[in-house]
């Protein structure tokens, strides 16, 4: 897998209700994410640095696809969590299908 850097403007969920927004870094190490840092750790400097400067970058699970039963609800229920979300939002829907 490979070692690398992303340089630039990160917004971060810190909890389920709180975000998070800096400028700084992302470190990907063997395919995983091991952190959002301000600056880059030491242990990460020989790392390769992409920068994204003028882009923001969400280092999270992002859901950016939808399924055709889901149209009807586009955009609601974004407060739940996954799991809660397709109980009471999809798996109802889709059952109509």
């Amino acid at each position: 897998m490979r070692n690398f850097v992303l340089e630039g403007n990160l917004c971060c969920s810190i909890t389920p209700k709180e975000l998070k927004t800096l400028r700084g870094y992302v470190v990907c190490k063997n395919g995983i994410c091991a952190g959002t840092f301000e600056e880059i750790p030491e242990e990460y400097q020989s790392f390769e640095v992409y920068d994204y400067s003028d882009m923001l970058i969400i280092p999270e699970m992002v859901d950016l696809h939808i399924h055709a039963p889901q149209y009807a609800f586009r955009g609601m229920g974004m407060d739940y969590e996954l799991i809660e979300w397709l109980n009471t939002q999809t798996f109802p829907e889709e059952a109509k299908y």
